[in-house]
């Protein structure tokens, strides 16, 4: 008998042990959100636009991606030797227009 009431106590100790994790798998996600999603709110869907260009003095092309809908945009470039696309730059085009924008007579 005591090696029956043993087993019972483990397999009931595994029962309460295993209940406790899914209880935490199951809530702690959906008690924080991602690091990126901090402070940024919600984002609406986009419109994009995507035109292939040169750039003097580098030999593979860019990829020009716009995003209509929140002005921004970023470029890139393949990298042959990482097998990557690697990021050139970023720009708001909403900060850049309204700070080239000159006063009317």
């Amino acid at each position: 008998m005591t090696f029956t009431a043993t087993r019972r106590s483990r397999l009931t100790a595994l029962a309460i042990l295993n209940s406790c994790l899914l209880v935490g798998i199951v809530l702690l996600p959906m008690s924080r959100s991602a690091d990126g999603q901090g402070g940024l709110g919600v984002r609406s869907h986009a419109t994009y636009s995507m035109a292939g260009g040169n750039i003097p003095g580098i030999a593979t092309g860019a990829i020009y991606i716009v995003d209509e809908t929140h002005d921004e945009m970023i470029s890139v470039m393949w990298n042959d030797k990482s097998k990557i696309l690697t990021s050139i730059g970023y720009r708001n085009l909403a900060a850049d227009g309204s700070s080239s924008a000159r006063p009317r007579p």
